[in-house]
């Protein structure tokens, strides 16, 4: 099994920093930071071809990650760069309810 210690994440914006999205990477994971670095300015530049603006980053990760379930999440900070942090699942999920919605109790 490949080692695995780097991801690549792009994002391309339509306006601004507004409507913005995950893109595809050209290689999912890498062996090691330095391997994704190389990619990832023509990755960027090819981004920036489709959308009016087009951030990347690689992003360190535990090679066990890829073995259990992760989270990657990213934002646009407010100096115009991306930020990714990559969160292992625990497994436990959370439910949702309209505030409401209070239980009552009946005998």
């Amino acid at each position: 099994m490949e080692h695995i210690a780097a991801i690549m994440v792009l994002v391309g914006c339509l306006q601004g920093d507004a409507a913005c999205r995950e893109v595809p990477t050209p290689v999912v994971g890498f062996e090691t930071v330095e391997e994704c670095q190389e990619l990832l300015s023509p990755s960027i530049e090819e981004v920036g071809k489709a959308f009016k603006g087009a951030y990347g980053k690689c992003a360190e990760v535990d090679p066990a990650l890829f073995v259990e379930d992760a989270t990657i999440e990213w934002r646009i900070t407010p100096a115009r760069q991306l930020e990714v942090k990559v969160i292992a699942d625990d497994g436990s999920y959370a439910v949702a309810a309209r505030a409401n919605d209070t239980p009552k109790l009946s005998n």
